[in-house]
């Protein structure tokens, strides 16, 4: 139990501290992305949208949002969400991908999210491991 609050206290060290602010920033633009989505100005219209996809944008953006302020913050309620969300995305788009688009045209945007969740995982687990 003390290494899960040690871990949701990383904030507190300073390349950790850095490393969530730019994090919030890459947040920051994927909400941007996620409510372009739902008002039909991004690079997906709204119209060739599964409703499961609709649904999983209006959520993941509500929850990426709380998750940009907590890791701008840097708190550990932020870093909470940060795996929450990640590993829900994980989940989702590893697991079950073909409820959410065409696997033969729109893979490629799915394969940049997982690779995206991995990395910034890793790297907050290396910051971990290298900070003690």
């Amino acid at each position: 139990m003390n290494k899960l609050i040690s871990l949701l206290k990383a904030g507190d060290r300073p390349w950790t501290g850095i490393y969530l602010r730019i994090l919030a920033f890459a947040y920051l633009t994927g909400v941007i992305i996620r409510f372009s989505n739902m008002f039909g100005l991004g690079d997906i219209s709204l119209e060739e949208m599964t409703s499961v996809s609709k649904t999983a944008d209006l959520i993941f953006a509500q929850f990426g949002a709380i998750a940009m302020v907590g890791l701008w913050l840097r708190k550990p309620w932020g870093i909470a969400c940060f795996f929450i969300f990640a590993i829900s995305q994980l989940v989702l788009y590893w697991g079950f991908p073909e409820l959410f688009v065409d696997m033969g045209s729109q893979e490629a945007p799915f394969q940049n999210l997982i690779n995206f969740h991995l990395s910034t995982l890793g790297i907050f687990f290396l910051l971990q491991i290298k900070g003690k």
